[in-house]
């Protein structure tokens, strides 16, 4: 009996020393993601939020290549993902969708002060004449979306684009200007709907897909060079002034970009560390509607910005670690 009870107790003791042991995910790279129901993720270009442990992103639906709707997953471990919906659809949120209009790089925010979700996008003609953005509200982060606003943010062109939110909850969105000539930093309202100030950055670097990080007192910037869908060397500048004094562009990682093109940065803020992921779009892999999603570590160190590529690797999202 002695021998059955101390048996039972270290295996008691086992359960339990397992159960607080940290649980590590593992991320594979250059696969189709999949959804719990067995479909493919169609979210390219994707953009994302965090709220109550999960994930949410949208992205562009490239099943129809040419006309993409905007779909939402959500996820807890960026791993499994479960379809939301459709939130932007062609011919149903605006009938301009899928005949006059295309929509690219959706990017989702949530306004603190409404507690609104915005998605701001690339609002585009077939010839990409337009050169215009647009911006949509819902109530709930799986819609319904409408349409509030579209054209050109204080008059000025506008493609490839992403969004921004300061530690001060402030609101930026940043797109190519000028036939892709410039970026330009878009300081956007309280209700994040509309543009208040334009500022310009790197004018005539030609650069596009655009992704801000904010880390200590720097802020870094990631963009590529207007290749179209052909992968090139990722160029990254840093500043203490989101406006001004930005520095020179600085080659990062391989000169292929590990075959992607960024399309965000997550922070994972755990109990041990802070660990950042660079996601990125390896597009035409091997046709648009199977462009890959390409999640792996980055770090940044004073003014150094480093990337950390993996076929596969672990992170644990409750410490905050990551591991090959």
């Amino acid at each position: 009996m002695k021998r059955i009870l101390l048996s039972l107790t270290l295996l008691c003791l086992t359960l339990a020393a397992g159960a607080k042991q940290p649980k590590w995910t593992t991320i594979r790279n250059g696969q189709l993601w999949l959804t719990d129901s067995g479909d493919t993720v169609q979210a390219h270009a994707p953009g994302f939020i965090h709220e109550d442990g999960r994930w949410y992103m949208v992205g562009e639906d490239r099943s129809h290549p040419w006309n993409p709707d905007v779909n939402l997953y959500s996820s807890t471990d960026l791993q499994h993902w479960r379809f939301e919906r459709k939130i932007i659809e062609n011919g149903v949120t605006d009938p301009r969708l899928g005949h006059s209009r295309m929509i690219e790089r959706a990017k989702l925010l949530k306004n603190p002060r409404t507690g609104r979700y915005v998605v701001w996008c690339h609002w585009e003609s077939k010839n990409y004449g337009a050169s215009e953005a647009a911006c949509f509200e819902a109530e709930k982060v799986n819609g319904p979306y409408r349409l509030v606003w579209s054209g050109r943010p204080l008059d000025t062109k506008s493609r490839d684009c992403n969004v921004f939110v300061d530690t001060d909850g402030q609101a930026y969105f940043v797109s190519t200007t000028n036939e892709n000539q410039d970026l330009g930093l878009f300081t956007l309202s309280d209700d994040y709907l509309s543009a208040t100030r334009h500022t310009l950055l790197f004018p005539g670097d030609r650069r596009e897909a655009p992704v801000i990080v904010h880390v200590g007192d720097r802020y870094f910037m990631l963009s590529s060079a207007c290749t179209g869908w052909a992968p090139n060397q990722c160029k990254y500048a840093y500043s203490n002034d989101l406006h001004a004094g930005w520095s020179p562009l600085i080659d990062v990682g391989d000169k292929l970009a590990y075959r992607t093109q960024a399309a965000a940065v997550l922070e994972i803020r755990g109990t041990k560390q802070t660990t950042y992921l660079y996601v990125g779009d390896r597009w035409m892999d091997p046709t648009l509607p199977e462009t890959k999603t390409i999640i792996f570590p980055i770090s940044f160190h004073g003014n150094e910005c480093r990337m950390h590529y993996c076929d596969q690797f672990e992170i644990n999202f409750k410490t905050g670690e990551w591991r090959k």
